[in-house]
């Protein structure tokens, strides 16, 4: 998938789950969850020893949603990313700006988020192809961050994530902000219903947190 296709897809469905579990059933559990919850774009962090052959078993299960956009976070590096491409990783997200790792991306048309912390890195971003940056971490930056990006690079595409809150106040300051979709980790996902396999539970919280989020847009 392309940057372009990335966002429009970013656009239209708000919140992007970040997850990881070492036990490839919970993951694909959550990623079912997420689905049924109004997700459509789901990033697998790139975590522990087994990262990518816990990504090759999770995907054949979701062939079956064509409308479901798959990617990878936590990625180094372009060997890395072309493996888990190679396994079907649709697009790629890193925790800091990776200048081979934006040049691989951008030479082989998949979309890449880099994570970005300053004007300098945004603009930098910007000159190596990147269209979307992720503001990582969101709640250590704030979102004041992401209007003053938009308000000088008003051309990129914004994804913060990391401790921002599934709740109307804590998704308002960011959307108001300019951001085109939130990136949301363990604030989504509760640890306590993922450890007792409440999934049906899991699937009801996502679904308030994106109508919540669908609701700041109208």
């Amino acid at each position: 998938m392309d940057i372009t296709q990335f966002i429009k897809q970013t656009e239209s469905h708000k919140i992007v789950p970040v997850f990881f579990h070492q036990d490839a059933s919970v993951v694909i559990n959550a990623i079912e969850a997420s689905y049924k919850g109004g997700v459509r774009v789901f990033e697998f962090v790139n975590r522990g020893l087994n990262g990518l052959e816990t990504f090759k078993t999770i995907i054949p299960h979701f062939k079956k949603y064509d409308d479901l956009v798959i990617g990878v976070g936590t990625i180094y590096d372009s060997k890395t990313a072309a493996q888990f491409v190679e396994a079907g990783a649709q697009f790629i997200v890193s925790p800091g700006l990776v200048t081979e790792l934006a040049n691989y991306c951008v030479h082989h048309n998949i979309a890449y988020i880099p994570g970005i912390a300053t004007i300098t890195e945004a603009t930098t971003a910007m000159h190596l192809g990147c269209e979307m940056i992720k503001i990582f971490p969101a709640n250590v930056i704030g979102s004041a961050f992401a209007k003053a990006v938009k308000s000088v690079l008003p051309q990129l595409a914004i994804m913060p994530t990391g401790g921002i809150n599934p709740t109307e106040n804590g998704l308002k300051e960011w959307f108001d902000a300019g951001v085109n979709c939130v990136g949301m980790g363990s604030q989504l996902f509760d640890k306590l219903k993922i450890n007792n396999g409440d999934f049906n539970g899991l699937e009801q919280d996502i679904k308030k947190a994106v109508k919540t989020a669908f609701s700041l847009q109208s």
